[in-house]
């Protein structure tokens, strides 16, 4: 199921261009992080579609990438050697069956000059004849001639829960371990636990632990120096100054090796309150491995010990999965936060962010003409306690009256009596539990994919 959604996006989009019964040729650009199923879509098609063609240019020059084309299809391409015979051909064969012609991996070289004036004047000729070309690379790869791009994006939560019929909390959990991968997603089994998943997943022979290191080395030629900062960021040195220290790299010489790592997808940006920026792991999959494995020692069947697994749940629940529902409740905060208030009140302002006040450092906090505090508590396993409540409540009553103030507490653990009997008793207690966080996050989506019909009379 996971990886059919891919390839019946890109027939339909496919159809959609044939049935326009349009002459011309046109030049699409699939492109996609390395396993999320672009080369499984195209021959998806192509076993379906006959008259379709696939090409791949991966660990081949653009010279030899010809020949070898054309002697993979001989009735089509007789004995071409050069780009703009094969051309030539293809557009006599179009004229025929107008089929759709992929060329993978398009972007593993700078040697296709001839491929791309080539294709051009294919795609420009004023006699088309209805043929559809879809290049097939990754994000961060140039494409030397204009065309229409397609992205393959992660699967959400909501996506996931819907396509393996899942929980919503158990569709975050698969989200947080997968990053919403196709390959790491189909390797999902629903049969058996999260926790059965997840030790299957721990070994050197798996795609969880090779996916990383692959993409390492066909991105870098000395994967090692990116290693050591991603391994820095995922253990607490997130500034330039920190990495640099930590990795012995001259500051310039991090920045450089930074900059390439956002530019492929592997690192992002955030911006403090103080103007500076701190750098992380794009995703959650690269947070656990760097955190996880990258260190770990298997045994010699290729598995690893107990102590592995711990240390992976550990940190799975306390930072990778605690962050998602972070967002969740900052999600929540952003929609609901003005209807609350009186006061309008911009949850983008990172002054808000991570107050502390007192005993207590609040995930968000303005003090207006009536001052909103909002509490996360988002580490599963973890509790609202009696003494927390008064902690929060002393910290904020120091200078202004309780009944000045809105208290939000979001949580994704059971909320305790005593938590519900302040939400009974006061107005300005609001107690937001997993179910209408979930709620919030995917009423969007729930719109956008799940449209409901209301006759114009309601």
């Amino acid at each position: 199921m996971i990886l059919k959604r891919i390839p019946d996006k890109l027939k339909m989009d496919i159809e959609q261009f044939h049935s326009s019964h349009s002459d011309s040729n046109e030049i699409w650009l699939l492109s996609a992080d390395s396993r999320m199923g672009k080369t499984c879509a195209a021959l998806s098609y192509c076993a379906e579609n006959k008259d379709s063609l696939y090409f791949s240019f991966r660990h081949i020059s653009a010279e030899l990438a010809v020949k070898t084309f054309a002697e993979r299809f001989p009735d089509v391409f007789k004995d071409c050697t050069t780009w703009e015979a094969f051309f030539d051909c293809l557009h006599a064969y179009g004229k025929e069956k107008r089929p759709t012609v992929f060329f993978d991996d398009v972007g593993e070289r700078n040697d296709k000059n001839d491929f791309y004036a080539a294709l051009k004047n294919f795609s420009e000729a004023s006699n088309g004849c209805g043929t559809l070309v879809i290049l097939m690379g990754r994000p961060w790869e140039q494409i030397e001639i204009p065309c229409q791009t397609l992205s393959i994006m992660p699967y959400s939560t909501q996506e996931i829960s819907e396509t393996l019929s899942v929980s919503d909390k158990e569709s975050v959990n698969i989200f947080c371990l997968s990053a919403g991968n196709t390959e790491l997603l189909s390797l999902y089994d629903t049969g058996i636990s999260f926790e059965e998943n997840v030790k299957a997943l721990l070994h050197i022979n798996s795609p969880f632990y090779r996916l990383m290191n692959d993409k390492m080395c066909e991105c870098f030629r000395t994967p090692e120096s990116y290693n050591t900062l991603l391994f820095a960021m995922v253990n607490g040195y997130n500034r330039i100054n920190e990495l640099s220290a930590f990795s012995g790299y001259p500051k310039n010489k991090c920045d450089k090796y930074i900059k390439t790592l956002c530019e492929f997808g592997l690192v992002r940006k955030e911006p403090e309150k103080n103007e500076h920026t701190k750098y992380y792991p794009a995703n959650s999959y690269i947070v656990l491995w760097y955190k996880t494995m990258l260190t770990a020692v298997p045994n010699l069947d290729g598995s690893f010990g107990e102590d592995v697994y711990s240390r992976f749940i550990r940190y799975f629940n306390d930072e990778v999965l605690s962050a998602f529902y972070k967002k969740m409740c900052a999600y929540w905060l952003d929609k609901n936060i003005n209807s609350i208030s009186t006061d309008y009140i911009d949850t983008k302002d990172l002054s808000y962010r991570n107050i502390k006040i007192g005993n207590v450092t609040f995930d968000f906090a303005c003090e207006k003409k009536r001052a909103v505090y909002a509490y996360y508590d988002t580490t599963p396993g973890g509790k609202l306690t009696q003494k927390l409540w008064k902690e929060i409540e002393i910290s904020t009553t120091k200078d202004r009256p309780f009944y000045e103030n809105e208290y939000i507490i979001c949580t994704v653990n059971r909320v305790p009596d005593s938590y519900w009997t302040l939400s009974t008793n006061y107005d300005n207690v609001h107690i937001v539990k997993l179910s209408s966080l979930f709620s919030t996050y995917n009423k969007e989506y729930n719109r956008r994919m799940h449209p409901r019909f209301v006759p114009s009379f309601v």
